[in-house]
């Protein structure tokens, strides 16, 4: 195929056809033209030079490339190919023998399968058989394309053949249309002809005044009248006329209208025919003659034109008042104009299907009826006129009217394809006008549509409590002036029309929206029953297109492509609902919305969460939003009402969220609307809560507040996209006169101490749940309370109370001088003490920086926090260990503490142990209660807590700060490690607790102490600890052993001390 193309390739550019026929250059000179034109060149040197003839034309339509065709060629055998391929993979191999007896299967698989080496199962027949199928259909493709490559070698010549017969067939056809034209011409001229004139007969008459062939009667011409005697000749027919029709003639009721003159009676129909009779005999009996006829109506002339038809009526009317009288007359005359009326309005009927009605009206002719259908582009039933000749007839009556009834002419009205019956529709037959006619017609058809559509809207609640305006113009004569005149919101109206020739409606003004109502309602095929719900469409839709425009400019976001599923719609709003807009407020949460509704009730206004499905979303719960009219008057959506709805709806949002959780949590709880002086049209809804139902406490918890709890929305947007909830609720006991707190506890709680009212504001994203803030804000009231009712109680100085932090001073310390201290003038410093319980996991204690409690801060708010004490116990615990901690600061700050440095360690808030190094020793201090009253306990530890073990004086500190609560236990060395026994100072200490002094007693083994005695007893072990600091101290003392100390603990006599009484004694485990 390559070899064939290539060569035929070759032979084309070589020998490719010029226009007309030539060839190229190889070809010889007797070939250079369709004719040979060139085999007469060598005489073209003794004859003149002749003008070729026109070339012709070159055919080139419908030529394709061969290449071309071996392409798809090629294409399609590839696919085939392909095809075939998986065809034959898809086949199913043959089965294999069964296992049970396998070379006996395989044997005789092999026998049957395998012939001399050539497989011949059914399924490689079966494949072998469709490759050789395919391979037989693309070969004899192929050789058809080598039949077109050899072809294509002669198809320069081919080409030429092909131009010249065409060119012949195109003369053929002159030739056919020449004779086909002579013949048409030979035809039309045939009636043209005229004969061919008397050439004789002319000649004679021109030269003697008379033709031999024309006969000659004899006939006298009668004498000319003078006007006398036609004169008395036209008063004696009219006398006669007078007395014959009068006395002789039955005269038909129609024709009982008539004057006699000149010599005639003139007989008038109205606005038919007026004609003349006379006589041409006196006797009765004689026949009348017509004279003359005349038409009453317009658009024709009154005269009968000379000529041919006045000649047939004349000849007509004679003939029948010669038969049948006047009675006769008259109703072949009627039966004339009648029909003569019927062939005008047709005639204007086609006129104006040709003009400016063309394709809206199609006037046909049935016999005598003219039927002229109107807006034929209108869908549904069509409506026509029918004008005919009318028997006159009752209906029932048989044969011809009585002399009183007569045939009509009479017009049936069919509307929609029902006939109107006593149409109201007038037809002027004294001046026929088809187009007055129609448009008559047309208007009343507008009016009844406009009518109906009235009645409907009028039938809605909008319409009929006059909310908004509804009127029609009706116009019985032009349809143009018939509208329906509709308000569609509070700023918006419409005027509704039809075109009266296409019957299209129209709504003005224009606008897009308009455009689409108009669509709707030009393919409705009964608009007098239907066309009232596009036009309840298009007031909603209008009202809901400016509630977004002005919704959009306030703030509100419409959500054009939230739709919702007709199940969802159906289920959540009303049958009357036509349409529906969704808005959310910028920031809002994704699952609510704001609908609005529109219907012929009016707009309703919804608050409607969304639910998240795999394919879209989903209604959830809604609410109705309360928003009134004024008066019968809608809600006129204006900017500041969308303003305002803003708030009410995100009150919606918050309560209803709130009172789903309320649901869930078992809260009794209730809904009320309290109507707004500000806002008359929207009412934010209030919540009312059982407070004892919301705390859920145990049933042996006393509620502290009032049992109702009211809650109500103040305002959205502060902060953005936030709502902000007030809840209000009053003490069971009114706070004292003198109480703490004032009205303004802090920014977001207000109390009124004098009534036990208070409120607080909570806020929250829109959407979500603010129950959960409430009850933790009205923990914290109820801590506030508890907190102000222990200040007052132990009679602490309060400086700063809020919802979140209590400050109030506890006491006074004073504070000791030291080398860092620039400022002295002021020794004595407040204690107090901040408590913050604004986190809703536990409170948190401050206390001043100099405070002797900071070295027990941590047991403080640990007992904050427990569940069993608070801030009762821990400002019981501050006055208690406030003399003592103070104490503790002096010893440890004292300046001489250099040699003896000594070291406090809390155990707990009532537990203390003081340690000394120089001389090593240890006391423990606790707190105790006893026969009603709390005492502080101090005994010495036993020694062996201090034997091979010591405080590590490496570098002392000479003033230790208070927060240092322990000191760091380290192994002594071994230098150090044994310890002697201090005989002087246990000898020492023995005394003093035997010993008293103001506010505690000595008990042998420790000291009881009053909470104002504890620093004194404090202070004297110290003292005794003091004496005993360093090794030569200790050295001396050991020599004085029995000295002062063991006197004052002995008495002088050496008895004991008679102040120290038995019953005081308590013995310290």
């Amino acid at each position: 195929m390559s070899d064939v193309n290539g060569e035929q390739r070759g032979e084309m550019y070589s020998r490719s056809p010029h226009v007309n026929g030539t060839t190229d250059t190889k070809a010889g000179p007797s070939k250079s033209g369709p004719f040979g034109t060139n085999a007469m060149a060598s005489k073209a040197d003794s004859s003149p030079a002749i003008e070729p003839p026109p070339q012709i034309d070159h055919i080139t339509q419908g030529y394709q490339p061969l290449a071309k065709l071996v392409t798809r060629l090629v294409q399609e055998t590839f696919n085939e190919l392909r095809d075939v391929i998986e065809q034959l993979a898809e086949m199913p191999l043959p089965q294999s023998s069964s296992q049970t007896n396998a070379h006996a299967g395989f044997s005789h698989a092999s026998s049957t399968a395998m012939t001399n080496g050539v497989n011949n199962s059914q399924v490689n027949v079966q494949k072998k058989m469709r490759l050789m199928k395919f391979v037989q259909d693309r070969r004899a493709q192929f050789i058809k394309v080598l039949v077109l490559a050899q072809w294509s070698r002669q198809s320069s010549e081919i080409s030429r053949v092909i131009d010249l017969k065409v060119w012949l067939d195109r003369q053929r056809t002159y030739y056919d249309e020449a004779w086909y034209w002579m013949g048409d011409l030979k035809r039309t001229l045939g009636p043209a002809k005229m004969p061919n004139p008397d050439i004789h007969t002319a000649l004679e008459v021109l030269s003697t005044g008379k033709a031999s062939r024309m006969p000659d009667l004899g006939y006298v011409p009668p004498e000319p009248l003078t006007p006398q005697e036609m004169l008395r000749t036209l008063r004696n027919i009219n006398t006669l006329l007078t007395f014959r029709l009068n006395l002789h003639e039955t005269l038909p009721p129609m024709f009982r209208t008539f004057s006699i003159a000149s010599g005639r009676a003139t007989f008038v129909v109205t606005n038919e025919f007026e004609v003349d009779l006379s006589i041409a005999d006196e006797d009765p009996s004689s026949q009348l003659y017509f004279i003359d006829f005349r038409f009453l109506f317009a658009p024709v002339g009154q005269d009968l034109p000379q000529g041919r038809l006045r000649d047939e009526v004349e000849g007509k009317v004679n003939d029948v008042l010669k038969r049948e009288g006047l009675t006769g007359c008259y109703n072949f005359l009627h039966e004339l104009v009648l029909s003569y009326k019927i062939n005008i309005l047709r005639r204007q009927a086609y006129e104006m299907a040709r003009s400016k009605w063309t394709e809206t009206i199609r006037p046909e002719m049935l016999r005598r009826t003219l039927v002229v259908a109107y807006w034929l582009s209108r869908p549904g039933a069509k409506s026509w006129l029918e004008i005919g000749v009318g028997s006159g007839r009752r209906k029932g009556e048989k044969g011809r009217p009585n002399g009183h009834r007569t045939s009509n002419i009479a017009l049936r009205w069919f509307r929609e394809g029902k006939e109107i019956k006593d149409s109201p529709i007038t037809l002027d037959l004294a001046n026929l006008s088809m187009e007055r006619t129609l448009k008559n017609a047309m208007a009343l058809h507008v009016t009844h549509i406009m009518t109906s559509i009235h009645s409907r809207l009028s039938s809605t609640l909008l319409y009929s409590r006059k909310t908004l305006a509804l009127s029609t113009t009706i116009s019985s004569s032009e349809p143009g002036d018939c509208a329906l005149n509709l308000q569609l919101t509070s700023s918006r109206f419409a005027n509704l029309i039809m075109e009266p020739i296409t019957g299209r409606f129209a709504l003005q003004p224009a606008s897009p929206l308009m455009g689409r109502v108009e669509q709707d309602l030009n393919i409705l095929r009964d608009p007098s029953a239907d066309a009232h719900r596009p036009i309840a469409n298009l007031r909603c839709w209008s009202a809901s297109e400016e509630i977004e425009q002005r919704a959009r400019f306030v703030g509100w976001e419409a959500l054009k492509t939230l739709s919702p599923s007709k199940d969802d719609f159906k289920r959540i709003f009303s049958r009357e609902t036509h349409h529906a807009s969704y808005f959310r407020w910028k920031g809002w949460s994704r699952s609510w919305v704001v609908a609005v509704t529109f219907g012929m009730g009016g707009e309703s206004w919804w608050i409607i969460e969304l639910l998240s499905t795999p394919v879209g979303h989903t209604f959830g719960d809604h609410q109705q939003i309360p928003v009134s009219s004024v008066g019968s008057k809608p809600i006129d959506p204006t900017y500041d009402f969308l303003s305002r709805l803003e708030k009410m709806s995100a009150s919606m949002i918050s309560l209803y969220v709130n009172t789903r959780e309320l649901l869930k949590a078992n809260v009794v709880h209730s809904l009320t609307h309290i109507p707004s002086n500000a806002s008359p049209d929207v009412h934010t809804p209030t919540l009312l809560v059982n407070f004892a139902s919301l705390m859920a406490r145990p049933k042996s918890w006393q509620p502290w507040a009032k049992n109702v709890l009211k809650l109500t929305f103040q305002s959205a947007n502060s902060p953005p996209d936030h709502a902000t909830l007030i809840a209000e609720a009053r003490l069971e006991k009114p706070l004292q006169q003198d109480s703490l707190i004032t009205d303004r506890v802090d920014d977001d709680i207000a109390f009124h101490p004098a009534s036990g009212a208070f409120a607080f504001r909570l806020t929250t994203p829109v959407g979500l749940s603010i129950i959960a803030q409430l009850k933790e804000r009205l923990q914290r009231v109820e801590r506030l309370i508890s907190f102000l009712d222990v200040i007052r109680r132990f009679n602490l100085a309060c400086d700063t109370i809020s919802l979140g932090r209590v400050v109030f001073t506890y006491g006074t310390t004073t504070t000791p001088p030291t080398n860092l201290d620039t400022d002295q003038s002021d020794p004595t410093t407040s204690l107090r003490a901040d408590i913050s319980f604004a986190s809703e996991t536990s409170m948190k204690l401050s206390l001043s920086p100099r405070s002797p409690h900071l070295r027990i801060l941590d047991f403080l708010t640990e007992l904050l926090n427990a569940p069993n004490t608070g801030l009762e116990h821990v400002t019981l615990l501050l006055g208690l260990t406030l003399p003592l901690l103070r104490a503790f600061d002096a010893i440890e700050c004292a300046p001489v503490r250099t040699d003896t440095p000594a070291y406090v360690l809390p155990r707990s808030a009532d537990w203390y142990l003081l340690r000394y190094t120089s001389p090593p020793c240890s006391f423990e201090i606790r707190l105790r209660q006893r026969r009603d009253d709390v005492k502080w306990f101090i005994r010495q530890k036993d020694d062996d807590t201090l034997n091979g073990r010591r405080l590590s004086t490496t570098n002392p500190p000479s003033n230790p700060p208070p927060s240092a609560s322990a000191a760091i236990e380290t192994p002594t060395s071994t230098a150090n490690a044994k310890q002697d026994a201090n005989p002087a100072l246990t000898t020492a200490l023995q005394a003093l607790m035997n010993d008293s002094g103001p506010g505690w007693l000595g008990l042998r083994t420790g000291i009881a102490a009053d909470i104002d005695g504890v620093p004194d007893a404090i202070c004297r072990i110290d003292e005794v600890v003091t004496r005993f600091a360093g090794p030569d101290k200790l050295a001396a003392n050991n020599d004085n052993e029995g000295g002062p100390t063991a006197a004052a603990a002995t008495g002088e006599d050496g008895k004991n001390d008679p102040q120290v009484k038995r019953e005081d004694i308590v013995v310290l485990d």
